[in-house]
């Protein structure tokens, strides 16, 4: 209720625009402190400076709009994690690829945050697509899930997710991607996808599909570790990863729907 409302304003009004992309390089820095500080947790020694500074850097590459950048950045960046491991004489496999896989999962995955939002006329509209997407999935599957939930999606890592919990969360996910099309249909301003609504359930179906694969991946690192929220920025919510696990993954999937 206190960050949605900043997050709507930033992505759309064009005086804030710096203000979103500053919002997202906060994010991202604080969500990749919280990962590797899962990975010390697991007693693996990343490279978590490095990896830090390597990450928003490929994060903010996003607002270029140029997913080039942003690719070539990650290389730049797992290469200087890997060099700075070599120099450092650390010779851990674990400790080399989870330094790598910060750099990715927290920085490349963000920077589609960035991505999306630089889309022309039309990236605040992607950025609330995205919102309601993932908002609408956990919102869904915790309150279905709670009341039918019977049937575990995956007990070893995540033990209170169900199928019933997810097949609510993509059910509500349809119905917002029909309410924003109904919205663009009444809009003369291209402001939202100019697609069909079959375009706009058919992104729903991903986004949601995503958004829980990003949340359980972020459980299956915590479950690893044996921590239970990857920090406490959030009270009662966790942390960063916790709150933007579900948009890491999603991101990249509005974002290749909608440019390719």
């Amino acid at each position: 209720m206190v960050v949605l409302p900043v997050v709507v304003l930033f992505a759309w009004h064009p005086f804030f625009s710096l203000g979103f992309t500053a919002l997202v390089a906060v994010l991202v820095t604080i969500g990749l402190y919280e990962y590797y500080a899962i990975v010390r947790a697991r007693e693996i020694s990343p490279e978590t400076i490095g990896g830090i500074l390597s990450g928003a850097a490929v994060a903010l590459s996003g607002a270029t709009g140029d997913p080039g950048l942003t690719s070539l950045l990650l290389y730049w960046g797992v290469l200087l994690v890997a060099s700075l491991h070599i120099v450092r004489g650390q010779h851990s496999v674990a400790g080399l690829a989870s330094s790598a896989f910060g750099v990715f999962y927290v920085g490349w995955l963000g920077a589609h945050l960035l991505l999306l939002h630089n889309e022309g006329a039309r990236g605040p509209g992607l950025v609330t697509v995205l919102l309601v997407g993932v908002i609408l999935t956990d919102t869904g599957a915790y309150l279905i899930g709670s009341l039918i939930g019977r049937h575990k999606m995956a007990p070893k890592v995540s033990p209170n997710k169900t199928w019933e919990g997810a097949v609510g969360g993509l059910v509500c996910t349809l119905v917002g991607m029909s309410v924003i099309y109904g919205i663009h249909a009444v809009l003369e301003q291209h402001v939202l996808p100019d697609w069909t609504l079959r375009d706009y359930l058919r992104a729903g179906a991903l986004l949601s599909v995503a958004a829980q694969i990003g949340d359980l991946a972020e459980s299956c690192l915590k479950r690893d570790a044996g921590v239970k929220d990857s920090g406490a920025l959030f009270p009662g919510h966790g942390g960063v990863l916790d709150r933007c696990d579900g948009f890491l993954f999603a991101a990249p999937m509005l974002y290749y729907v909608y440019s390719v």
